[in-house]
């Protein structure tokens, strides 16, 4: 079964019970990872077994085929459910995978399977044969766009009774990292601040406790990248952790993204202070000096060559097995060096 648009949110809100086993994949990681986590503790229910969830890794599967079957039939001491969540990374894991899918429509008793996938495509065979279970779904997450970003910001913000002052809205808005995971847990930062605060956040509350997360490694990066500076860039990204090299590619690409604009404006006789306050969603504050510095560096040829770069780099890092990290590191080197050419 293909569960898509609409139906997602119901879904992952009350699962089928008909369905024991759940492919989730696509390029929005923080997304797939936390439909996951929201089936995991469906599935969990009230059972209070710390052994009721079992998980593995291509490794494990790799260096034991039949771990994934043994799991799922395994029966909980408690008397409670039985979970297997699989992270794959590649296809080194998928006949193990289409094993246990076959057994949970065969019908026979086991557990309830979880299989978090990366960036696969609409005809890969698990996509193909979740998708065609009667008691398998398969869900893909794509990237959100800056509108349902702030709605979802929003309505989280509301759930957690914050309240902005005046321009602070945008400010919080334009604020947020990218990836949804990060974003909730600066939202949850906030509302800790704004417990018994007694007034509304204002722009300067922001500005202090959202700093951090726009001087990440992870922005300092991409913003060396950007300047020119190789070094910068490729140390800063050498100190992120468990940060994929395909989700490290596309925060440089959305920086790319921000400049192509920018650089739009420019050519229609903005200058580039103008065109920077223009950017939706706002630019961070802290940023706006150093965007606009770049708006300058970089031509409509420069962009289009690093266009290429980073997608022949995201192409070489969804190869099965691929050293991400060193591909998104060349890349970033090599961006860099297109400022001064």
């Amino acid at each position: 079964m293909k569960i898509a648009g609409a139906s997602i949110r119901r879904f992952l809100d009350k699962p089928d019970k008909a369905v024991g086993a759940v492919l989730l994949y696509g390029p929005n990681e923080s997304f797939v990872h936390e439909a996951a986590q929201t089936l995991a503790a469906w599935a969990l229910g009230k059972s209070d077994d710390p052994y009721a969830i079992t998980k593995l890794g291509d490794d494990d599967l790799k260096k034991d085929s039949a771990k994934l079957a043994d799991a799922l039939s395994a029966q909980s001491l408690l008397g409670g459910p039985t979970i297997v969540w699989v992270r794959a990374s590649g296809k080194g894991s998928d006949d193990a995978i289409l094993d246990a899918l076959r057994t949970i429509e065969s019908g026979a008793p086991c557990g309830y399977l979880i299989v978090e996938a990366g960036d696969l495509g609409s005809t890969a065979t698990l996509v193909k044969e979740f998708g065609a279970a009667k008691n398998g779904a398969v869900i893909a997450f794509y990237e959100e766009t800056e509108a349902e970003r702030a709605q979802y910001a929003k309505a989280l913000a509301k759930e957690l009774k914050i309240e902005f002052d005046r321009d602070a809205e945008e400010t919080f808005l334009g604020s947020l990292p990218p990836d949804r995971g990060l974003a909730r847990r600066e939202v949850e930062k906030l509302a800790l601040y704004a417990h018994n605060l007694g007034r509304k956040l204002s722009v300067e509350d922001l500005e202090a406790l959202m700093a951090s997360e726009a001087e990440s490694a992870l922005d300092a990066a991409s913003l060396a990248a950007a300047q020119g500076r190789v070094a910068q860039a490729v140390e800063s990204l050498a100190r992120i952790d468990a940060l994929s090299g395909v989700s490290a590619l596309r925060a440089l690409l959305r920086r790319l993204h921000q400049l192509r604009e920018a650089r739009a404006l420019i050519d229609q006789g903005m200058s580039p202070t103008d065109a920077i306050a223009k950017l939706r969603p706002p630019v961070f504050w802290k940023e706006r000096d150093a965007v606009a510095a770049q708006a300058r560096l970089w031509t409509a040829k420069k962009l289009n060559a690093a266009y290429d770069m980073l997608w022949t780099a995201e192409l070489r890092s969804k190869t099965a097995g691929a050293p991400q990290e060193l591909i998104a590191a060349d890349a970033y080197r090599g961006v860099a060096k297109l400022v001064g050419n």
